[in-house]
């Protein structure tokens, strides 16, 4: 990876795993470490941004949301188990960046989209879809 225009990361294992996708304009991959050196991972997306997210669920597994922007559109892709797939997620939008977590009642994801108008736009999901539209105003 050189020539970085975008990047974002994420770990679990209290830091032992951490993933870093970055996006050289035009191609979104992944480096990866897990206590040993770094290695290039599975994921590899056409796009031009990238925000991430991560959880980890009550039976020890990886949860991984990456969401590339590619000529002004948002794609989701989920690792939820060994491969990666086109998640339910999309947006118009030129940028992201993503936050989750794990409460009694599942899992709870927040994407907040750089739309083309300027406005930043907040996208919910919340265990058992659909996603919507939160509250969130910048200023």
């Amino acid at each position: 990876m050189s020539d970085i225009s975008n990047v974002a990361s994420i770990n679990w294992n209290g830091g032992n795993s951490i993933r870093v996708y970055a996006s050289n304009g035009t191609t979104v991959t992944e480096k990866c470490w897990d206590g040993g050196p770094w290695y290039v991972g599975a994921f590899r997306a056409t796009g031009q941004t990238v925000g991430a997210a991560s959880w980890v669920d009550g039976g020890g597994q990886v949860h991984i949301r990456a969401y590339v922007s590619n000529q002004n559109k948002i794609t989701e892709y989920c690792w939820d188990k060994n491969e990666w797939n086109i998640g339910a997620f999309s947006s118009e939008g030129s940028a992201s960046s993503a936050t989750a977590w794990t409460d009694n009642n599942g899992v709870h994801l927040r994407v907040y989209v750089s739309k083309s108008s300027g406005q930043i736009q907040e996208q919910c999901w919340d265990g058992n879809g659909p996603w919507y539209a939160g509250a969130y105003a910048p200023g």
